[in-house]
């Protein structure tokens, strides 16, 4: 699932807090400072809801724009609570209004109510996403993007292909034969190792170079692959 947000005037280290926060909820949020990136991110595809971080009153002019193309569930969350402002939030189409709780956790809360509440009113259940998340890794399959520690990071064709299937098993021990079948669609011949070792190498590489310390791919020698995810 995917949640956009409008941020004005939040420390960028508490930010990233919650986005890793989220991931590990399978939630990737992304942040834009104006309403204008939020409502053209809304006409490229769905998503799950909107939360609005201000701490200016300005935002409910963007509350009120934004609600004028979406349906989606809108959480304001405000460092300082201020119940006549919580009444105009709600007026101009808020469907919850929060102060900065003491846990990231108690925002999840918050958002699972609201897309629950919504899905339920709705009478429809959100299609399955094509997401695979694996502590501070985040495979949008739909949309072919990685995200790691809360930055996206290139995988061409081949590459996201193979790391999709490793993902979606952690643990299982692939063969090269079934890699190689799977993902090039071909049958597999030994002169295929050196593209499939290679393209596996440059998958090890980006994970590392992006920082991704919650999981690895291993070689089981004489065997195969498989991908492993540490607990965090």
């Amino acid at each position: 699932m995917e949640t956009l947000a409008l941020v004005n005037g939040w420390e960028k280290k508490l930010l990233d807090d919650i986005r890793q926060e989220c991931l590990k909820y399978g939630l990737l949020v992304r942040f834009f400072e104006n309403t204008a990136q939020i409502i053209h991110k809304l006409s490229e595809r769905n998503y799950i809801m909107i939360i609005i971080f201000s701490d200016k009153s300005s935002f409910l002019e963007d509350l009120e724009s934004i609600r004028k193309y979406t349906e989606i569930p809108v959480l304001v969350i405000k460092k300082q609570y201020n119940g006549l402002e919580k009444i105009a939030s709600i007026d101009a189409g808020a469907d919850e209004y929060i102060q900065m709780p003491e846990t990231i956790s108690e925002i999840m809360a918050s958002c699972h109510a609201l897309i629950r509440r919504y899905t339920e009113l709705n009478q429809t259940k959100q299609q399955a996403s094509s997401i695979i998340s694996r502590g501070n890794l985040f495979i949008n399959m739909d949309y072919h993007e990685v995200i790691i520690n809360s930055q996206e990071t290139e995988f061409p064709r081949y590459e996201f292909n193979l790391l999709c299937l490793l993902a979606s098993s952690p643990g299982r021990v692939f063969t090269n034969e079934q890699l190689y079948r799977d993902v090039w669609g071909e049958d597999y011949l030994r002169d295929a190792d050196n593209g499939l070792h290679s393209c596996l190498n440059r998958i090890r590489r980006k994970l590392e170079d992006a920082g991704c310390t919650s999981c690895r791919i291993e070689n089981i020698r004489g065997v195969g692959y498989r991908f492993i995810q540490d607990t965090i």
